[in-house]
């Protein structure tokens, strides 16, 4: 297997990134994977020189992409048109061109998606890719889908998110019948807006594991394994999440009292650490024709260590291959949903 690691993505690139894949090189022995690193050769020779002077030349590759594309681009959806040559889509290309297997990013998500989308095409009868990211909660954890990918959506397009989401659970989790819940502001089915009471409708008529609604303060209580909403809800409910765990762990940390004890310091460690995105690596784009994972845009090396195990785990296990398989027998269906609600 070989990996395309984009070099320049992410606020701290390069170094974390050439720091991840020196980790991931130590702790995975198995030399049949190996990592192209896609940037400007310049830098990554000086970066490992500087940071990695010891990694395995055998487990690695330079790609030259001298063009880089920023975190705040001014137009990420046509990156792909305009710095064809960045490391974003160079990473994306050799993928594409059957050189790689699948790419990390930890760089700008527009970019990503829209490189994903144009160059390596989407799966058969998917309207949209969307962004699906693990979330650990009283149990195992669920899947959020989407957080982040599509900000507008119709009814259609969350029932797809649903199926991708769901095949992914089965798929990584070895979950037969994921539980699926369409996050809403009430219980009740008939709460919520237009989108999430016809999304139900749909959900509730087609998808048997769907369980109903889910408000967002039972997320983690562990009663699902798939949650489904937009995209811009899905993003503000994860920011939401990091931004509390982070805020009490900070607090607790700063208590003199819990300070004076080592046995409740490595209990809080123990329990904040299992909410750490860190530890989960990267998030998948469902929907598209391949292997693409986005590492948090602020993450450090070791989320970048866990993307490139996570990669390992999705090609090993073919779970594009699966989730295409499944949905290729939902292809009339999903016509028959967009005709009926085109009338």
């Amino acid at each position: 297997m070989k990996i395309s690691l984009d070099i320049m993505g992410g606020d701290n690139a390069p170094h974390s990134n050439i720091l991840g894949a020196e980790m991931f090189i130590n702790a995975t022995p198995d030399s049949n994977t190996k990592i192209i690193f896609v940037g400007p050769e310049s830098i990554i020779k000086e970066q490992i020189k500087r940071h990695t002077p010891n990694i395995n030349p055998d487990r690695f590759e330079i790609h030259n992409a001298n063009d880089v594309i920023a975190m705040d681009e001014t137009k990420p959806a046509y990156a792909f048109k305009n710095k064809s040559d960045s490391s974003l889509v160079q990473s994306v290309q050799l993928v594409k061109d059957n050189n790689a297997d699948a790419i990390i990013s930890a760089g700008n998500t527009a970019a990503l998606l829209s490189s994903s989308l144009f160059i390596l095409g989407k799966i058969n009868g998917i309207k949209r890719p969307a962004l699906a990211t693990y979330i650990p909660s009283k149990n195992n954890g669920f899947i959020l889908c989407d957080v982040g990918a599509n900000t507008d959506v119709k009814p259609i397009h969350l029932m797809q998110f649903a199926i991708m989401a769901s095949d992914y659970v089965k798929y990584i989790d070895d979950i037969d019948s994921p539980k699926i819940a369409l996050l809403n502001i009430g219980s009740e089915k008939n709460k919520g807006n237009k989108l999430t009471s016809e999304a139900y409708s749909l959900l509730e008529e087609n998808l048997q594991s769907f369980i109903g609604n889910i408000e967002s303060r039972d997320l983690l209580e562990g009663k699902i394994d798939v949650a489904i909403c937009d995209g811009f809800t899905g993003n503000a409910i994860l920011k939401l999440i990091e931004g509390i765990i982070n805020h009490f762990y900070q607090s607790l940390k700063s208590d003199e009292n819990i300070l004076k004890s080592d046995h409740a310091m490595r209990g809080i460690k123990n329990i904040f650490s299992k909410y750490d995105y860190e530890e989960h690596g990267a998030s998948p784009f469902l929907g598209v024709k391949g292997i693409v994972l986005k590492c948090h845009g602020s993450c450090t090396q070791r989320s970048i260590k866990n993307a490139l195990i996570s990669s390992e785990i999705f090609y090993k296990n073919k779970i594009i291959n699966k989730i295409q398989n499944d949905l290729d027998k939902k292809v009339e269906l999903f016509k028959k949903i967009e005709l009926v609600s085109n009338k």
